[in-house]
């Protein structure tokens, strides 16, 4: 997500990543951010979009933290405050990136993934199982989701000297 949101924004579109990964949030230490103020807040009323959108180092992107993480997180993501939150970030941004918790462990992300416009499925190489992507793209399919393609990370890197035979070196 974070690497994404660089890049839309980068590409001077005005974007926002959303943390909402209640269980273990990251987005605040990935861009050295407070997250004292964030998502579990304005979907409990507390704050504001406004208030809770940060600026980082990167022009035309802010990251909305996750905030202090409630108690049942599944609770504010399934409710219409969410939906009607998203529907205002959608309005002022170019691009809205949510982080969310694995698909395989919780239904917190299958919640997020139903009003999303698109999904990315992010898989580790070198962890996730054949098994656990199907179920994930099942699971995703069944709320209604749209995969648009997957990022894998952990992969083993190419060595360009094993592709190409070294004859073509020494010419």
């Amino acid at each position: 997500c974070a690497n994404l949101g660089v890049v839309l924004a980068q590409a001077e579109k005005r974007t926002l990543i959303a943390d909402c990964d209640f269980r273990k949030p990251a987005m605040h230490k990935i861009f050295e951010l407070r997250n004292t103020i964030g998502m579990a807040d304005v979907l409990a009323g507390e704050r504001s979009l406004q208030e809770a959108c940060q600026q980082t180092s990167q022009q035309r992107l802010q990251v909305m933290t996750a905030g202090l993480v409630p108690p049942n997180p599944v609770e504010p993501l399934s409710s219409e405050r969410f939906s009607q939150l998203l529907d205002k970030m959608r309005q002022e941004f170019d691009y809205i990136v949510v982080d969310v918790p694995p698909t395989s462990l919780v239904t917190d992300p299958l919640i997020v993934a139903a009003q999303g416009d698109v999904v990315l499925l992010v898989v580790d190489a070198r962890v996730t199982r054949e098994i656990a992507v199907k179920q994930s793209l099942r699971s995703l399919e069944n709320v209604g989701a749209h995969v648009l393609g997957t990022v894998v990370n952990n992969a083993k890197t190419f060595n360009m000297d094993s592709y190409y035979p070294e004859r073509l070196y020494s010419q």
